[in-house]
This record gives C-alpha cells, sequence and structure tokens, in this order.
C-alpha cells in the first residue's frame, strides 16, 4: 500500500521538502566515504546556496580526533533523549565541513520522505556555533556563512 506522501503531486512534496531543509534540520543521506557508501546522518548549517555546508553525525569519536585537541573541542554532543531521530547518543563532527548539492538533498527526500529526521535542539545548535566559532579547519568566510545562517534558524 502506498504511503499518504506518495499520493501527493510532485511539485507539492517537492515544496514541502524545500521548506523544511532550514539550518539545523538532520538528514539522512547515502554518502560515498572514502572506501565505501553508506547512510549518514547530517547536520543542515547552510541552506542558502546551491552547495549546501553539513556537518556529519557519528556514533563514535575515532582515535584520529581523540589524539588532536583542536579537532576533539569541534566534537559536538547530541543526545537520543532530546533528538529522537538518533538511537543512541553521537557527536557532531563540527571540524569538517561536508558539502552536497541542494538538488541531491532534495531528490534524495522525494524518493524517501522518512530520511528527512528532524532539527537539533537549541542547546545543539548553541554548541556548534561555538565548536565553528574555535575551529582552526574552517575558514573565516564559511565560519560566518554557519554561525549567521544557526543564529536565523528557527
Amino acid at each position: 500500500m502506498a504511503s499518504l506522501g506518495e499520493q501527493f503531486p510532485s511539485e507539492i512534496k517537492r515544496s514541502h521538502i524545500e521548506n523544511a531543509l532550514k539550518p539545523g534540520c538532520v538528514v539522512r543521506l547515502e554518502l560515498k566515504l572514502t572506501t565505501i557508501t553508506k547512510p549518514k546522518f547530517l547536520v543542515l548549517v547552510t541552506t542558502d546556496d546551491p552547495e549546501y555546508l553539513s556537518f556529519l553525525v557519528n556514533s563514535e569519536i575515532n582515535t584520529y580526533i581523540q589524539n588532536r585537541p583542536d579537532l576533539l573541542k569541534c566534537q559536538v554532543s547530541i543526545d537520543a533523549a532530546n533528538h529522537n531521530f538518533l538511537s543512541y547518543d553521537s557527536h557532531i563532527a563540527c571540524h569538517e565541513i561536508t558539502t552536497i548539492m541542494r538538488e541531491e538533498v532534495v531528490r534524495a527526500l522525494m524518493a524517501d520522505p522518512a530520511a528527512l529526521r528532524g532539527k537539533i535542539s537549541t542547546d545543539v545548535r548553541e554548541q556548534i556555533m561555538a565548536a565553528v566559532k574555535i575551529a582552526k579547519t574552517i575558514d573565516k568566510d564559511k565560519k560566518n556563512r554557519i554561525i549567521s545562517s544557526l543564529e536565523n534558524a528557527i
């Protein structure tokens, strides 16, 4: 049986998806990583350009990051208790921007609207902004874009 969302015209689904893609929203998409392709949660941090800036959500902080204090302090904890799309507490990797094309995100969500998972809490949003401010791996222009976008997020 088709889901209710599948019964809506494509234009209506697309409009709904585009309206939901705001800084601070979380999506789960298939990403090609270094050696594999796997589903990953992404926190969108800018959505004002055809190329979105986002941060990956990881279940654990890897050893490389743990051994580098400058990178470790840019890992933001995100708790499952306040983010019901998570099965367990995780970490947002705010030291490294993942770019993804808007059209790619919209296309993926049109195919699977359930991949639009929710929003980060106000507390996590503030922690992301603090991490971005001290990140040595993000250039000043991108820092300003991210912070401005998250400050203006509803």
